[in-house]
């Protein structure tokens, strides 16, 4: 690029961040509590989950606080059309030693990369950056498994921090719409309309920019075209599949069996019936290829009387429902889909996060470890009734070598808060909704 153009460029950036609006989302003070240490931080998730605009309000913030001057900010975005033949480090070198030169002063500069995975051998960028220049800090972002941790860890072994953001949670969602409730006097205040929003919000999920848009067949199709730039450039591409098709069968199974026990075994049957015919070590690694594009988490079963989690039982969690819903099955799953809502909420409190189940047949939804090594173990359900009363909750009486202590938690979508007594386990019936907004009385 000539220098005109360069400086156009990153001017143009400039005045986008000065300029940004929106909400504010739980990552910003993580990621603003990190600036002013050495590594660099990586910020990754699903497309479109909101991590390009993350960067923007922090680094707004940032200069807003005096840290950095604007001029001392230099953002590249490489889904940028006019940054499409910077895709060599050499060529983004220029870039920054033209910033450097002709735009920023002589104090603290942020280098922000979005999607940097665009750029071939983007490391040997960053690694030069961070080992040569002392007065910067760098932020960079990244969709799919050029930027997933285990290949960050040889790429930049030692020098990174990283964030993984996720779609808005509930709470963000209502803070979009002006509902956020400040207590629980309001939660209770206002539980029509927030219970209204959150049927919406598990149909549609939390993709931050599904909220501007008003039709729903326009939602669904602005969901669908990010499911086909994922499976298409984040998966098909990078990893150069072959079976495109069985790539996509796999995909909607996995959306399709949210909450539910799968094998590969049972994916392969399922191909077979539409006449695809694949080993299950290549549908394993298809399974792996979704996983690393963010699309889908995986979580295994632990063993109550061995105290340890194995991984040859698992199931899978969407990064959204409103993926799921694109996708929907013969048979309503909303009890699955409220699961899913709660896993992510585990995933941002930063939870180790298994299931319980025995050969009995007898099946607890979550077990969640915190940092603290604490218990918590939860059951989902719509509504606690006469029906499910003991299936819901007999599983809280299991206990093993692991299992002795910990809070046992029963989240219901219907019903008020309450201590319940069953057999010799004490149980907490909480809101769902008020547990996924964190309030407590």
């Amino acid at each position: 690029m000539e220098k005109r153009a360069i400086l156009s460029l990153v001017a143009e950036w400039q005045n986008r961040i000065l300029k940004i609006e929106g909400i504010e989302r739980d990552y910003e003070s993580a990621l603003r509590s990190m600036i002013g240490a050495k590594p660099i931080k990586i910020i990754t998730g699903f497309r479109r989950s909101g991590k390009s605009f993350l960067v923007q309000r922090v680094a707004k913030k940032l200069v807003a606080d005096g840290l950095f001057p604007i001029s001392n900010i230099l953002y590249l975005n490489f889904e940028d059309f006019r940054l499409a033949g910077v895709n060599t480090p050499e060529k983004a070198y220029e870039i920054y030693t033209t910033f450097r030169t002709e735009m920023a002063d002589q104090s603290k500069k942020l280098l922000i990369f979005d999607e940097v995975q665009n750029v071939m051998n983007w490391d040997r960028l960053i690694r030069t950056l961070y080992e040569t220049d002392q007065d910067i800090e760098i932020l960079l972002t990244g969709s799919n498994s050029e930027l997933l941790s285990s290949e960050i860890g040889s790429r930049l072994a030692g020098r990174f921090i990283e964030i993984s953001i996720l779609p808005f949670d509930f709470r963000e969602y209502l803070r979009y719409k002006g509902a956020e409730p400040e207590d629980l006097m309001a939660f209770h205040r206002n539980h029509e309309p927030i219970r209204n929003h959150f049927h919406a919000y598990m149909k549609f999920g939390g993709l931050p920019e599904i909220l501007t848009i008003q039709d729903e067949n326009a939602r669904f199709s602005y969901i669908e075209g990010i499911v086909s730039k994922v499976i298409l450039d984040d998966i098909i591409r990078r990893f150069h599949i072959k079976h495109s098709t069985a790539l996509e069968r796999i995909f909607f199974y996995l959306l399709s069996a949210a909450g539910n026990l799968v094998s590969f075994r049972r994916i392969s049957n399922y191909l077979k019936l539409m006449d695809i015919h694949m080993k299950q070590e290549t549908v394993i690694l298809y399974v792996q290829y979704i996983l690393k594009a963010f699309a889908m988490y995986e979580i295994n079963k632990f063993d109550w009387k061995l105290g340890k989690v194995f991984a040859t039982t698992r199931k899978y969690y969407s990064v959204d429902t409103g993926l799921i819903n694109l996708y929907p099955p013969a048979v309503s799953n909303f009890s699955h889909q409220l699961e899913n809502v709660v896993f992510l909420q585990l995933r941002r409190r930063q939870k180790l996060i298994s299931f319980g189940a025995l050969s009995s047949g007898k099946e607890i939804d979550f077990i969640a470890r915190g940092a603290n090594g604490k218990i918590e173990k939860f059951q989902v359900t719509q509504v606690l009734s006469e029906n499910n009363y003991e299936r819901e909750l007999a599983p809280f009486q299991l206990q093993g070598t692991s299992l002795e202590t910990g809070k046992n938690l029963l989240l219901t979508l219907d019903g008020d808060d309450q201590e319940i007594q069953f057999k010799d386990s004490k149980v907490s019936q909480k809101n769902l909704i008020g547990w996924l907004l964190d309030l407590d009385p």
